[in-house]
């Protein structure tokens, strides 16, 4: 096996001589087989190895178990690993994701710290054949484009993974001859996840009765439609840098309707697409029926947008399709009447804040951003009035946005002194009519910025602060 893994290694261009590497070992059959496989390869290319191993939290005993199993075969064949332990569970209730999605991220997020701490230029990984015919079956069952039918990719960035070319029993059989054991996850044999099902219902279903080799022809079928996909993708790229425009203030793309009217439907099918990847991230729950509803607004009225996961919004203006994250639109009082301005004032009500975020003011043009960072030393604090830093920890209430009212003030100093918006607005003599015009950036009672305007004292970063609320001001007359 060494020798078919090394051709592939050469085939792909995955390890040059001397490099630094991470691998990513869970003590089950496919990470042990890359362990061991990658300590013949150290001999071959004189590599450096860093294992990185993972204990999600979730199972137990069973985890400690692995988490020693590999803590002794580093130690037995004088391999350097870095443990990390991670609560994953209470990590998909936060972010909102699945287990599997969560403990993927942790993973990820493992090997790339290490990668950097270590100086290493490269993770490798231990997929194989399996997980690449399940892959493309999976993304076929749900309605993923082309470019999800083509399996994993052998080198991506900085991850290698030498054992695509060999499958689950080449594996195990590798092991055995070896005399090495290794650990099972459980979790692994259940099927209420669909991976599971593909692995241990469909796979060996269509090997055993349609084709001992359905396996290998389906990576085949993903192999040469890669090509393709390539193919298509330096046609589609050409075409994004030709008819896509961005608007950077309001964080949107848009295509005229006239110009990806003339594109062939594949490439119009590819840009839509791709497009929502550089919104979203990735392509991960974008599926071909999104892809599709975005194409009909081509002939839909003006005003009709569709709503697609990621909070990703498109919408059709008069001849262009625009493509954003949904617009949080700031909600104003229609009905208040500013005496001797002749016009009606669209006062803002009070909105609740969530961050991170980005909230837009469609009358007058402007957006607010929000966003949290964690506080280091050395960061320089800006100082336009267009930007402001707030310590996020000395906040007692929900962030909102509204316009002035009764019994609000702001802290002018470091000794806790308080001061009446009211007041403030008379000293600076902003004229009656436009007080209840101003927006205010409030906790509870509190106002924290007086936007275009000074901060409360009371949320200045320092020393002490741990996470730091950016707000931004982007567009409308706000000169700060």
């Amino acid at each position: 096996m060494i020798n078919k893994v090394l051709q592939y290694i050469k085939a792909n261009s995955m390890i040059n001589e001397k490099d630094k590497i991470v691998l990513g070992v869970s003590g089950g059959a496919d990470s042990v087989c890359l362990f061991f496989v990658m300590l013949r390869l150290r001999e071959i290319y004189h590599l450096h190895l860093e294992v990185v191993h993972v204990n999600h939290g979730i199972r137990g005993d069973e985890a400690k178990e692995d988490e020693e199993f590999v803590k002794e075969l580093c130690e037995r064949e004088n391999v350097p690993i870095t443990i990390f332990h991670e609560e994953v569970k209470k990590i998909a209730s936060d972010s909102k994701l699945s287990e599997e999605e969560a403990g993927r991220q942790v993973r990820y997020d493992a090997f790339y710290k290490v990668c950097e701490e270590k100086g290493c230029r490269k993770i490798a990984i231990a997929h194989n054949r399996n997980d690449s015919a399940e892959t493309i079956l999976f993304n076929l069952f749900r309605g993923s484009g082309i470019k999800g039918l083509t399996g994993i990719r052998a080198v991506r960035g900085e991850i290698i993974r030498p054992l695509l070319c060999v499958s689950r029993d080449e594996i195990e059989e590798y092991l055995e001859q070896l005399g090495e054991g290794f650990k099972i996850d459980k979790t692994n044999l259940l099927e209420e996840y669909t991976r599971n099902k593909i692995r241990r219902k469909v796979l060996p279903y269509v090997t055993s009765e349609i084709n001992q080799k359905a396996m290998e022809h389906i990576v085949s079928s993903g192999n040469i439609l890669s090509e393709v996909v390539a193919y298509i993708e330096n046609n589609m790229l050409e075409c994004y840098d030709r008819i896509v425009s961005y608007d950077e203030i309001r964080k949107e793309y848009f295509i005229y309707v006239n110009a990806i009217m003339k594109e062939d439907i594949v490439i119009q099918k590819e840009l839509v697409r791709y497009i929502l990847s550089k919104i979203s991230g990735g392509l991960k729950d974008i599926e071909n029926k999104h892809v599709e509803i975005v194409l009909e607004l081509i002939d839909k009225s003006v005003g009709k947008k569709v709503d697609l996961p990621y909070d990703i919004e498109v919408r059709k203006d008069y001849d262009k399709i625009i493509f954003g994250k949904h617009r949080k639109v700031i909600p104003r009082a229609k009905d208040l009447i500013i005496e001797n301005l002749g016009e009606k004032d669209l006062r803002i009500e009070d909105t609740k804040i969530h961050i991170p975020g980005e909230y837009y003011d469609e009358d007058h043009k402007w957006k607010l951003e929000f966003e949290l960072i964690n506080y280091k030393k050395n960061l320089i604090i800006p100082t336009n009035g267009c930007t402001k830093w707030f310590d996020y920890d000395r906040i007692k209430n929900t962030v909102s946005l509204r316009t002035r009212r009764e019994g609000d003030f702001l802290q002018i100093d470091q000794k806790g002194s308080r001061k009446k918006i009211k007041s403030l607005f008379i000293d600076k003599k902003v004229p009656r009519e436009l007080r209840d015009r101003i927006p205010l950036l409030a906790d509870g009672d509190h106002i924290m910025w007086i936007l275009g305007d000074r901060i409360s004292e009371a949320y200045k970063v320092n020393e002490q602060t741990e996470k730091i609320l950016i707000v931004k001001v982007d567009g409308g007359n706000n000169n700060g």
